[in-house]
């Protein structure tokens, strides 16, 4: 017998078998050393994987519905184990496998499907879960009280028996924590704003008072130039979606020490790519929540398998998404990530904001995502009314991404600076930071660099890669000439 089955036994014995019997399949033959038990099996094969199978092992708890209903859990406890172990199945089926570790935990190991999968499957448990004990008030209302978790299977292995279940219940504490956190007001409350401070230019310099950020709108209401992402419509279902990453330059560090997600859509086979905000049609919240939820789960999965050695990654969201009433779901895939890794390592990026939206609403935003992660940045628009209002958006980065420009918006590489320089002073007297997305010329890239931006990336600087990669030295003065 191996040892980690050897613990699992020791663990059984101890913290279960001592209780009342429970009728359910799931915890049979476990305490038998004469048979190899599938469940051990499973969990042995899926801490002895390379990536550890992150993203494999899941507990769902009801701890929270067993507080709610007090004094008359002892008399619903087993019909809700019931209830719990025939949903658990429905949705499971005969590749995956479950177990009942008390009165309220359930871990669920899923060895046979990818882990993106099985955060799917794990959503659609605890959904069935609270919809069927509290109903739909649950799922689109108050927090559900069934709870759901990632559990590192290795984690589990070097656990004492004793302590196993503090294990599930630590990772069940931390997907409370960020559910609150979040929820359903990632919307937020009006925060503060922020206190300026001066910083300064590149060359020492303080930047002059009447230097004033200006947007760039349209000279007569009649005027609609068309759009980059004109023509593109909702996305289909044989469409592919897949997702590569664009290194990035960060000022602090001295180094391409980002990574920025970007996404890529093809609608038909033999289709050029719709890449990163051009994917997102106008006015269609259904195509930007699909292509969304894609970009969150791809986006963990690989972060998760970059190792710490990977610099940051930066997930860019749309605002449709963010504001809408299912903004709260984007927050699942994040509960794999480890609260460390999160505040350290983790950006997340609002694009796709209409010129329509105010400061206000955008601060409640950003307030609402802090939460989730180390630093939030807002890609606003050289038409934007916002870039008035820095000072009034929240604590985050604000930038620019050169692939949204529209045809009248497109200029030579000196006036592109100087507009660039005019937004850098603006974001300054905010004590904000700034950023610049896909510079295409060398000239751009060294002009940005030089300027004091905190973050670029562009073909002008790297090309993208397959998944987020180590941090390399990059010392400023290799760009700027």
């Amino acid at each position: 017998m191996s040892g980690l089955s050897r613990w699992f036994h020791r663990w059984w014995d101890q913290a279960f078998l001592a209780r009342a019997p429970r009728p359910l399949s799931a915890t049979r033959n476990l305490s038998s050393p004469s048979r190899v038990d599938p469940f051990i099996r499973a969990l042995e094969l899926l801490k002895a994987r390379p990536d550890r199978g992150v993203g494999r092992v899941r507990v769902v708890s009801l701890a929270d519905f067993r507080q709610v209903v007090g004094d008359k859990w002892p008399r619903l406890v087993d019909k809700v184990a019931l209830i719990v172990d025939r949903l658990i199945r429905s949705r499971l089926g005969d590749d995956n496998l479950y177990r009942q570790m008390d009165e309220e935990t359930w871990l669920m190991l899923f060895p046979n499907v990818g882990s993106d999968q099985a955060r799917a499957l794990t959503v659609a448990v605890v959904q069935d879960i609270s919809r069927h004990l509290l109903g739909e008030g649950c799922i689109s209302g108050t927090r559900p009280l069934a709870l759901a978790a990632h559990v590192d299977a290795a984690a589990l292995a070097e656990a004492a028996p004793d302590c196993l279940l503090s294990v599930l219940r630590r990772a069940v504490e931390q997907a409370r924590a960020l559910f609150d956190e979040t929820g359903n007001d990632i919307g937020g409350t009006p925060a503060e704003v922020v206190d300026t401070y001066p910083r300064q230019h590149a060359h020492g310099q303080p930047r002059q008072p009447e230097a004033e950020w200006e947007p760039i709108l349209r000279r007569h209401a009649h005027e609609r130039p068309d759009e980059p992402w004109k023509g593109v419509g909702p996305i289909p279902a044989e469409a592919r979606l897949s997702l590569l990453w664009r290194p990035t330059w960060v000022a602090k560090r001295q180094a391409i020490a980002a990574y920025c997600a970007r996404v890529a859509r093809v609608d038909h086979p033999g289709d050029a790519p719709l890449e990163g905000s051009m994917a997102y049609p106008d006015d269609d919240p259904a195509t930007a929540e699909t292509i969304d939820r894609f970009v969150t789960a791809a986006s963990v999965r690989d972060l998760m398998r970059a190792g710490s050695a990977a610099g940051s990654a930066i997930i860019p969201l749309s605002w449709s998404s963010l504001s809408g009433e299912h903004r709260a779901e984007l927050a699942f895939p994040f509960a794999d990530i480890p609260a460390e890794i999160r505040h350290q390592r983790l950006k997340v990026e609002i694009c796709r904001i209409p010129d329509t939206v105010t400061a206000e609403q955008v601060r409640g935003v950003v307030e609402g995502l802090r939460p989730l992660c180390g630093e939030v940045l807002l890609r606003l628009r050289l038409s934007s009314p916002l870039l008035r209002h820095v000072d009034a958006l929240g604590t985050a980065t604000i930038g620019l991404d050169l692939s949204e420009l529209r045809d009248d918006q497109r200029m030579a590489d000196d006036r592109l600076l100087d507009v660039l320089d005019l937004l850098q002073a603006s974001a300054e007297r905010a004590g904000l930071g700034c950023y610049v997305w896909s510079a295409r010329r060398r000239k751009v890239v060294g002009g940005v660099v030089g300027g004091g931006f905190d973050m670029v990336n562009g073909p002008g600087l790297m090309r993208d890669v397959a998944r987020p990669s180590v941090v390399v030295p990059a010392p400023k003065n290799r760009f700027v000439t």
